[in-house]
């Protein structure tokens, strides 16, 4: 759709009440979760700050009522804080037409040396090692597990065995948690912000076509990993082939988490070449957007490879029609 044929959006309260309870929505869900940032961004942007931030206190309000009254658990309340700081960082980078690139990268770092920093304060003063602390809070949700337990017992996957047996070693659990979190932590953050900062950029650009701004998402598309990381990418997967070797009981883990995190930003730099790609090709509408779901969720890898390899081949050069003469 042309964006100059768009009406500006009807600014209303029940409209700005509607993205509160969306973002709380898509919180609660399991893979669109990673959306819950959006609605509370573009109300910041379409409402302003002071609109945008009782919008988010709303969606908190909401959020703490179910996660406590209904759950009876604050994990979700404890992810809508997230979810609400990244809509008021992504909109922040928006607004104050700040590159988009290097707004994901700087936000996304603080945030994860933030709660790396607050974890660590946390080990100190109670005074035990991380994998003694998650095994402490593992043994306080000894009955969820319980229930986990007999949920999975009843079930009639066939990996249910093997889940069993590691719920009966909280021990283990921990210590897979201490080494794969960090990992999952930095692609997790970085997903929900490029995905997020790229819905919000297209929105800016479409609903309000009328002002002209310096940034838009074909700079999230045209996302590029700097070449030297291509050695620290070497250095992670010797690392984590060769790591046990060297001595040093955590080799391995280093190295898979190097792979994770730079994975994340490759895949970044492979997404733009593929829409690219698909551009190229001519397929628009419905049947693009199946392709790139398939894509992302089957064959993700492939996507991470392309953008690697793109450090060598400029695949983009490829994609460029010849010109037919008269």
């Amino acid at each position: 759709m042309n964006a100059e044929i768009l009406q500006p959006p009807q600014l209303s309260n029940g409209r700005l009440a509607l993205l509160g309870l969306s973002s709380v929505i898509l919180c609660m869900s399991f893979i669109m979760s990673v959306f819950a940032p959006f609605p509370i961004a573009l109300a910041v942007i379409l409402y302003g700050r002071t609109k945008g931030l009782l919008t988010g206190l709303l969606g908190l309000a909401i959020s703490f009522t179910f996660a406590a009254f209904y759950f009876s658990d604050l994990t979700l309340f404890g992810f809508y804080v997230c979810v609400f700081i990244f809509g008021f960082g992504i909109a922040e980078i928006a607004t104050r037409g700040i590159h988009p690139v290097k707004g994901i990268v700087t936000f996304g770092l603080g945030f994860i040396l933030l709660v790396a920093g607050s974890f660590a304060w946390i080990v100190k003063s109670e005074g035990m090692t991380p994998q003694q602390l998650i095994l402490k809070q593992l043994e306080a949700s000894k009955t969820k597990l319980d229930q986990q337990k007999k949920l999975i017992a009843e079930s009639s996957d066939e990996n249910s065995i093997e889940v069993l047996q590691l719920l009966d070693r909280p021990d283990l659990i921990a210590k897979e948690m201490v080494e794969s979190l960090p990992g999952y932590l930095f692609m997790g953050v970085f997903i929900m912000l490029w995905f997020n900062a790229f819905l919000v950029l297209k929105s800016r650009r479409l609903l309000l076509s009328a002002n002209e701004y310096a940034y838009s998402e074909r700079n999230l598309l045209n996302f590029k990993v700097p070449f030297g990381f291509v050695l620290v990418l070497a250095i992670g997967l010797i690392l984590a082939v060769w790591g046990k070797d060297f001595g040093y009981a955590y080799s391995e883990v280093v190295g898979i988490t190097i792979i994770k995190c730079l994975g994340i930003f490759y895949f970044f730099q492979g997404f733009g070449i593929f829409t690219d790609l698909l551009t190229f090709m001519g397929i628009m509408g419905f049947f693009r957007t199946l392709i790139v779901m398939a894509v992302i969720f089957m064959a993700y890898y492939l996507i991470v490879a392309a953008g690697l390899f793109d450090n060598w081949f400029d695949f983009r050069k490829y994609f460029v029609k010849p010109k037919i003469e008269n």
